[in-house]
């Protein structure tokens, strides 16, 4: 279950807790405890399922166990996290990645999902260095609006203008590509005028972002953060996609691209 059936749960046996609070004593506790009960037994169901699962892969008991009580409490941190680290059968790894299209909403995880004209653009992403995500090759455009989906918009590297975080994205800095620059240019004029005062009259700082679907020609950086696409509705760009993408490297590591369609 995930922890929002829990939390419905709870909600229901609080609500039926001061429902039967006028009936009799034995009714009423054989009531609560059989909703106690069954809930329980939901929540084992899934807890056993994750340990024969794992002691299946040869984890040991110990870690099998702790597995178990996660999955018991929020079973899609197994699904979608502890289970695509384990040691997998290609018929395995071939269902993980069939089901995969349940979370992100697309045919195979190398798969892009372009969020403003919902065209699935084919073996664009990859696996870079610290479980980052970066494209295969750029720019990255969706052959029907044409945007550049690869752009600092949707980069980890971007930091966005105060205030614009929560909303459009639209311009901001790159925090990894650094130049000198005037203080008037990346300060407001206050923090500029003391900066001046103090002898200091230019920076080195991230270079200006002044349209976030853009790219600097020199950008070498690019990695996706899950965070920023998720203010465009662009599912699972994170750790599970970073996972689930190793899984169809190796899976088809010595197969050409187009043996990886579904």
């Amino acid at each position: 279950m995930t922890w929002r059936w829990h939390l419905f749960l709870l909600f229901l046996w609080s609500a039926l807790f001061v429902m039967v609070l006028s009936l009799s004593f034995w009714l009423w506790f054989f009531l609560l405890y059989l909703f106690l009960g069954v809930w329980f037994l939901w929540g084992i169901r899934y807890a056993r399922l994750v340990f024969s699962f794992s002691r299946s892969k040869g984890v040991p008991i110990h870690r099998s166990l702790r597995y178990a009580f996660t999955a018991f409490f929020h079973y899609p941190t197994f699904l979608w996290d502890i289970r695509l680290r384990l040691s997998c059968t290609e018929e395995e790894k071939r269902a993980f990645l069939h089901a995969s299209q349940q979370i992100t909403g697309v045919t195979m995880p190398s798969s892009f999902l372009c969020p403003f004209c919902k065209v699935e653009i084919r073996s664009a992403l990859c696996t870079a260095s610290d479980q980052a995500i970066t494209v295969q090759k750029t720019p990255l455009l969706c052959p029907r609006c044409k945007t550049q989906l690869d752009g600092c918009r949707y980069c980890l590297f971007f930091e966005p203008e105060r205030g614009s975080f929560g909303g459009t994205l639209e311009a901001g800095k790159c925090t990894r590509i650094k130049r000198v620059q005037p203080v008037e240019e990346i300060c407001s004029p206050w923090i500029a005028q003391r900066l001046k005062e103090m002898g200091w009259h230019t920076l080195h700082a991230g270079i200006p972002i002044t349209d976030s679907f853009s790219r600097p020609e020199r950008c070498r950086f690019f990695q996706f953060d899950e965070t920023k696409t998720r203010l465009d509705r662009i599912p699972c760009m994170g750790k599970t996609r970073f996972l689930l993408l190793k899984l169809e490297e190796e899976l088809y590591s010595h197969s050409s691209s187009g043996s990886r369609s579904v």
